[in-house]
C-alpha cells in the first residue's frame, strides 16, 4: 500500500475533555509522525495541533476518524504532494 505525506490539523475546543483522549491517540501513531507542533490558547481553553504524518490512505482514515469522534475536536487533513 502506498503511503503519502499528510498535513492534518487537530482543534481541541474543550481542553478538559478531549485533550487526553488526543494525546493518547497521537503516541499510538508516533512511529508515523513526522512533525508534531501544538498551540494551546488558554484563555479559551482550546489548542491547535499541526501535525505532519506519512500513511496510507486507509490509514489516515482510520487515524482522522478516530480523532473526529472524540468530543470537541476537529480535524481537517490535505494531502503533500511529493
Amino acid at each position: 500500500m502506498e503511503r503519502n505525506i499528510y498535513n492534518v490539523c487537530i482543534t481541541v475546543h474543550n481542553r478538559d475533555l478531549a485533550f487526553d483522549a488526543v494525546s493518547s491517540h497521537l503516541h499510538e501513531y508516533a512511529p508515523h509522525i513526522r512533525l508534531r507542533v501544538g498551540y494551546p490558547i488558554p484563555e479559551y481553553n482550546m489548542s491547535v495541533i499541526f501535525i505532519v504524518i506519512e500513511l496510507s490512505n486507509d490509514e489516515l482514515g482510520a487515524f482522522t476518524g478516530k480523532l473526529g469522534q472524540f468530543s470537541s475536536v476537529s480535524v481537517k487533513s490535505t494531502l503533500i504532494k511529493k
